[in-house]
């Protein structure tokens, strides 16, 4: 189907929050259980929701990743119906789900993740957390961090696990918005970066999503390493 001359091709769709609404209620989920899903801040989709911002390309192909019986249809040109449902009298196959094993870095072991990091410690020394593989995604050598403390809360829950995935020092400069796991001196925490002046003034501002959390300003001969937070594994129950 071809737009009319002079129409977008988003002229005549409803609104994009309205579909993202409709698959939240479609799917029984709520806009906070979607950003854990998928790794996001709960505030981007209320901005979304309210027409204050507008999900880009990446989120959209995550969330489908995410929701799989979601129709890439209904969320991108309206075609309801809005998920999948199974064939009437039809046969409900149940697909095996595939594990893998991933290093995992526990709160009771930050501690000696710090001392051995910079030394080159070895994966098969740390211990492991299993994770359904198609939570990895095209993600390279991710690790399992376990959440300490309520500095991230509501976003991350003490004793969430998280995927995480290393950022080369040659990329430090350019990370900014999202929530990091970062060593400098002898701490190893976990925070969001909203502040990244590597480049004019060499440091680093570390934020707690809780008010009560603070903040931390980071010099950047003290940074031994950077991971970036991809997605919630698991969450308990707060």
């Amino acid at each position: 189907m071809f737009s009319e001359p002079g129409k977008s091709f988003e002229e005549g769709l409803e609104p994009i929050q309205e579909r993202l609404r409709q698959v939240f209620d479609a799917l029984e989920i709520s806009i906070y259980q979607a950003a854990k899903d998928l790794g996001e801040n709960s505030s981007k989709f209320y901005n979304i929701l309210n027409g204050r911002a507008k999900p880009s390309y990446d989120t959209i192909m995550r969330l489908l990743e995410q929701y799989p019986q979601v129709r890439a249809d209904f969320l991108l040109r309206g075609q309801k119906p809005v998920i999948d449902e199974p064939e009437q009298n039809g046969k409900i196959i149940e697909l095996e789900v595939r594990y893998t094993d991933l290093p995992f870095v526990p709160t009771r072991f930050y501690a000696s993740f710090i001392e051995t990091y910079t030394e080159g410690i070895s994966m098969a020394q740390m211990e492991t957390y299993r994770v359904p593989v198609h939570m990895i995604g095209n993600y390279k050598n991710p690790v399992i961090i376990e959440i300490s403390g309520n500095s991230m809360t509501p976003q991350l829950a003490n004793g969430a696990k998280v995927l995480a995935v290393l950022v080369d020092p040659n990329n430090w400069e350019y990370q900014s918005g999202g929530i990091y796991a970062v060593i400098y001196r002898d701490f190893f925490v976990v925070k969001r970066i909203k502040d990244n002046e590597l480049l004019t003034k060499q440091r680093l501002t570390l934020h707690s999503d809780n008010p009560n959390g603070g903040s931390v300003t980071v010099p950047l001969k003290d940074i031994r390493g950077i991971w970036k937070i991809v997605r919630v594994i698991d969450s308990p129950v707060e």
